[in-house]
């Protein structure tokens, strides 16, 4: 990652052609620093911080860094003992510690600061589906408080690529408003990293 200073803001630019389209930031045209294939600017203090702190969090847990932890606790373990239960319990919880960061350990939906063993790690492409690099991709989940994430989980609740909640008719309304949903709730916020993730679980598992 390269970061300069100008005029008009700051430059984020990556080696990767589309991580800074990821991370929210409109991609610019000008010339890019040697060896960057992709660049973006914040153009304001709001926008600077907020890709200052998604990019903390996706440096600290990088798809290829949350795999080798994944491994190192994996070996830790008797061989006869790594089963698939084994191996998917552990890369759910490297997978949550990714999204505690991400999400600032807030719940991605209510915002609520709950106790962290009331928030669960929810796959949008779930994990039986999803590939190895996919398992580990941040933005492949949301930290949801427990009753939440039960209802993502079974396609109850999904979401539209704006972030903006969409609730299955087999939910009555009496259990909406116990449950706080609303056509007006929404996520706290969403990255263009997300939308691909999103509309698989639309598809793929909502049951709208």
């Amino acid at each position: 990652m390269a970061v300069r200073v100008s005029e008009q803001g700051v430059l984020f630019a990556a080696p990767e052609p589309n991580a800074i389209a990821r991370i929210g930031l409109m991609p610019v045209t000008q010339q890019l620093p040697r060896g960057m294939a992709s660049a973006g600017l914040a153009a304001d203090a709001p926008q600077l911080y907020d890709v200052l702190r998604v990019l903390h969090s996706l440096q600290t847990h990088p798809a290829s860094v949350l795999s080798a932890k994944m491994e190192t606790r994996l070996a830790a373990i008797p061989t006869t003992e790594r089963t698939d239960e084994v191996r998917q319990r552990i890369g759910q919880d490297v997978f949550r510690e990714a999204l505690l960061e991400l999400w600032d350990g807030r719940c991605a939906l209510s915002g609520c600061d709950l106790p962290l063993s009331l928030l669960r790690a929810s796959h949008a492409k779930p994990w039986s589906l999803a590939d190895n690099s996919e398992k580990l991709d941040p933005f492949n989940g949301l930290l949801l408080t427990v009753h939440y994430d039960a209802l993502f989980d079974q396609g109850l609740i999904t979401f539209g690529d704006d972030g903006g909640l969409l609730i299955s008719s087999s939910l009555s309304r009496d259990a909406q408003q116990i449950l706080h949903l609303d056509s007006f709730t929404r996520l706290r916020f969403i990255l263009p990293g997300h939308i691909e993730y999103l509309s698989f679980h639309r598809r793929n598992v909502a049951k709208l």
